[in-house]
């Protein structure tokens, strides 16, 4: 800089002081403007100072000239790229605070999103309380499963407040969701126990198997009544699908099961010998439920043996001299 006089010494200390007090960018620009501008001619002031000196001795002494290409920089080359960085110095700052406030608009915003939610699970699980005496158990585990898997992971926070309200304790649904995690296999195994499992973990693995598409429990639970002679062969198709395909072929029933053996219902010689006798009048649907409890069910041991022996028997009653001799009669 040039030089430097007890006002323009006074002059610069005022703008420091403005430059670290203000927050105005504007502001902050202008002064520093100035003060370069004033650098600028600070500085040509001396250049030209130091030429007239220069000519004044070139005339005393001529043969001591600088040549040309030994001049000194332009000073307003020097200050049109310092002023070309303090631009983008100042640009790069304002382009912060613009992402800050920015950032700063979306936590709030996410905060009351929360806060919404939370003001809505408090007022929902005062309803739910009004109307729990008349709601069944299995309704509010069914409904805390629900809950469970879709918080779980997109927002957990949640969870804490909303199970309290609901007279459940978290810890023990997240060490059911971390014991039997995707193991089909497993949670089968606890459904086809009913009795001893709590009602809201069997709830939360009926729920993840239905997302998995392995809930096969109704399936089940259809052929062992269609065993028991509880439903008929219609109703059993229609309960079963779509785990339990029924095709009706020229060569006869073929089934398609997708639900593992070991989980299929037991076929037991009580239960062969009581639905021999309840159809021993109907050989035409006794050969139906052979065939279909042989494909699906497992057998005890030495119950194949059975089976085929009334397979057996039921053809022969089916094509048996007598029935023949009735049928004439008839079409007489």
């Amino acid at each position: 800089m040039g030089r430097i006089t007890k006002y323009s010494d006074l002059a610069l200390k005022a703008a420091a002081e403005m430059l670290e007090s203000s927050r105005n960018q504007s502001l902050k620009a202008s002064v520093i403007k100035t003060v370069l501008g004033y650098d600028l001619r600070q500085r040509e002031l001396a250049v030209s100072n130091k030429g007239e000196r220069r000519k004044r001795a070139e005339r005393k002494e001529p043969g001591k000239s600088r040549s040309e290409d030994q001049k000194p920089p332009s000073a307003a080359n020097s200050l049109d790229k310092d002023w070309s960085d303090l631009k983008a110095e100042l640009e790069k700052e304002a382009k912060l605070e613009r992402d800050l406030k920015e950032a700063k608009r979306e936590a709030a915003m996410a905060l009351k999103t929360v806060a919404q939610l939370e003001e809505y699970f408090k007022v929902t699980h005062q309803l739910i309380k009004r109307v729990a005496p008349s709601a069944p158990a299995e309704k509010w585990s069914d409904c805390a499963a629900e809950s469970f898997e879709k918080l779980k992971s997109t927002a957990p926070e949640l969870l804490p407040h909303l199970f309290e309200s609901m007279g459940f304790n978290l810890e023990e649904w997240y060490s059911w969701d971390s014991k039997y995690g995707q193991n089909s296999d497993l949670m089968l195994g606890a459904l086809l126990c009913p009795e001893k499992h709590e009602p809201e973990k069997l709830s939360l693995l009926r729920l993840k198997l239905a997302a998995m598409n392995r809930d096969y429990i109704a399936a089940i639970n259809a052929v062992r009544d269609y065993r028991d002679l509880r439903i008929d062969l219609n109703k059993l198709k229609k309960l079963t699908s779509p785990h339990i395909m029924f095709l009706d072929l020229d060569s006869g029933l073929r089934i398609k099961n997708v639900i593992p053996e070991k989980f299929m219902p037991r076929l037991t010689e009580a239960a062969l010998r009581d639905a021999s006798a309840t159809m021993q009048n109907d050989p035409s649907e006794k050969l139906k439920w052979l065939e279909v409890v042989r494909e699906l069910l497992k057998a005890d041991s030495g119950i194949d043996l059975l089976l085929l022996m009334e397979q057996s028997a039921t053809l022969a009653q089916q094509t048996s001299p007598v029935e023949i001799l009735d049928d004439n009669k008839r079409l007489r």
